[in-house]
């Protein structure tokens, strides 16, 4: 049985297309609060990326259920979207209550704007494949201390993970330097321009998103209809807002002054 049979029914169809969204939408969300905590400090970002590493094997389920998501949500609509063409005249979207507005008419093009730019940000942060030199550097917290150091020396048994001593006595924990990572990343004007692109495109597609998950769970009446399109626009303008004053404030210099 394939695991797209699913498309056979448009009630299913958008049920998926609805569920993956949610899923996605709740990722989004953590990861935005995550990466916020780069302006809370060096150390607390570096602690928050080696939870997530940490995690080992779940993360990859956590990865996998992401893409699995994310590809069911593409396939989905594109369905949808033929199909509404091939079925009626007018275009799927926003009937009586909700406009159809820029984002609505260009949800396929930024989805696939968005796919294109989660493929440049793994291949970047993730992968280390785009900009290797930005992924090399590790970092040690000095046990009993707290405190985040850089060393250049050569540091005998680099076990990420694990204590370990070094000659002159002291007692360090070995991190990936993640804070170091993103601060070298967006110095980059080119990489921050792409990113804040990103975002924005991110943010028109998740205010229409919200709205059609609405819609196909039945939830498009004119009383609340206003409320929900005030609210994914305010949260959609918040998510990207978040997001890209990262690479804003490391471009100003008001974070990783000294990375």
């Amino acid at each position: 049985m394939s695991i797209v049979s699913y498309l056979k029914s448009t009630i299913l169809s958008k049920i998926v297309m609805a569920v993956t969204g949610i899923i996605l939408l709740l990722f989004l969300i953590g990861h935005t609060l995550g990466n916020l905590q780069i302006f809370i400090g060096r150390e607390v970002f570096n602690q928050y990326a080696y939870f997530l590493q940490s995690t080992g094997e779940l993360l990859w389920v956590f990865r996998a259920v992401m893409l699995l998501s994310a590809i069911l949500h593409i396939v989905t609509s594109v369905y949808l979207k033929f199909y509404n063409l091939k079925a009626k005249p007018q275009k799927y979207a926003v009937t009586n209550y909700v406009k159809a507005t820029l984002s609505s008419r260009t949800m396929i093009w930024t989805g696939i704007a968005i796919a294109c730019f989660l493929a440049y940000h793994l291949l970047h942060f993730t992968f280390g494949v785009t900009n290797p030199e930005h992924t090399k550097y590790n970092g040690y917290v000095e046990k009993g201390a707290g405190l985040y150091v850089e060393y250049n020396m050569p540091v005998p048994e680099l076990i990420e993970g694990k204590y370990i001593e070094i000659p002159d006595g002291k007692i360090l924990f070995k991190q990936k330097d993640v804070y170091k990572m993103v601060i070298l990343g967006f110095k980059n004007p080119f990489i921050s321009i792409v990113y804040i692109i990103g975002v924005i495109i991110v943010g028109f597609h998740l205010n229409h998103a919200i709205q059609s998950a609405f819609q196909t769970l039945g939830l498009n009446h004119p009383r609340y209809s206003p409320s929900i399109i005030a609210g994914s626009s305010t949260f959609s303008f918040l998510i990207a807002l978040g997001l890209i004053s990262i690479p804003v404030s490391v471009l100003l210099g008001i974070i990783g002054g000294v990375a």
